[in-house]
C-alpha cells in the first residue's frame, strides 16, 4: 500500500490543474463582467452575454460570482488597492493631514477616469444601495484602512482632535466624498473646487481646537 506522503504527492497535480482552471475561469468571467457593465452599467448588464463571452454555461457565473454586485464590489477593492499603493508610495511628501486628504481625491478622480463613469458610479451608488452584497465589511476596504491609519497618525501629532474616533472620521469623510462623486454633475473644472472645498470643510471639523 502506497504511504500517505506518496499518494498526496500523486494527487496534487491533479487538484492544481483543477484549481487553476478554475481560477483562470473566475478570472475570465470577472474582465468579461466588468467590461459588461462597463457598457450597461449594473441595472443592464446580462448575465447571459457574460458568461457566452467566457464559453461557459450562464450557471457558472453564479458559482463564482453570488451576484453582479459581487463583480462591481471585487473590483472596486482592486481599484482601492491601488489608490492605496499610489499614497502610501509618495506618504512623505504630504505635508499634514489636508494635503494627503486632497491628493486622496485626485487618485479617486482618476480612477474614474480609468474606470469609466458608467461602473464608477455603479461601485459608488452601492455603497448607498440595499443590494450592496452583507457580506461586505468596512474591515475589508483597503482605502479605509489607509485613511484611518492616516487620520491616527494625524491625530497623534496634535492635527485632529484627540477626543475624535479615527474609524467614524474616516468613514464620514469617505461616505460623503462617494456622495458628493455620485450626485455632482458639474463640468470638471467646477467638480475640482467642489472637492477642494469638501476637503477643506471636513478638516475644519476634524482639527484640534
Amino acid at each position: 500500500m502506497p504511504s500517505p506522503t506518496v499518494t498526496t504527492g500523486l494527487s496534487s497535480p491533479t487538484v492544481s490543474a483543477r484549481e487553476a482552471k478554475r481560477l483562470a475561469t473566475r478570472a475570465r468571467l470577472f474582465d468579461a463582467a466588468v467590461a459588461e457593465i462597463k457598457r450597461s452599467g449594473l441595472a443592464g448588464a446580462d448575465v447571459t452575454t457574460i458568461a457566452s463571452a467566457v464559453g461557459v454555461a450562464r450557471g457558472t457565473f453564479y458559482f463564482h460570482f453570488p451576484t453582479k454586485e459581487h463583480v462591481v464590489v471585487e473590483a472596486e477593492r482592486a481599484e482601492e488597492a491601488k489608490i492605496v499603493a499610489q499614497l502610501g508610495a509618495r506618504r512623505s511628501e504630504f505635508k499634514d493631514l489636508p494635503s494627503m486628504l486632497s491628493e486622496l481625491v485626485r487618485e479617486v478622480l482618476a480612477t474614474e477616469q480609468r474606470m469609466g463613469p458608467v461602473i464608477f458610479r455603479d461601485m459608488l451608488g452601492l455603497h448607498f444601495s440595499s443590494t450592496r452584497p452583507v457580506e461586505d465589511e468596512l474591515s475589508e476596504h483597503p482605502l479605509a484602512d489607509f485613511l484611518i491609519d492616516a487620520i491616527a497618525k494625524a491625530q497623534h501629532v496634535g492635527q485632529v482632535a484627540p477626543d475624535a474616533d479615527a474609524g467614524e472620521l474616516a468613514v464620514f469623510f469617505l461616505t460623503g466624498l462617494f456622495a458628493l462623486l455620485t450626485t455632482d454633475t458639474s463640468a470638471p473644472g467646477a467638480r475640482a473646487a467642489l472637492m477642494d472645498r469638501y476637503v477643506k470643510t471636513i478638516v475644519s471639523g476634524m482639527e484640534s481646537r
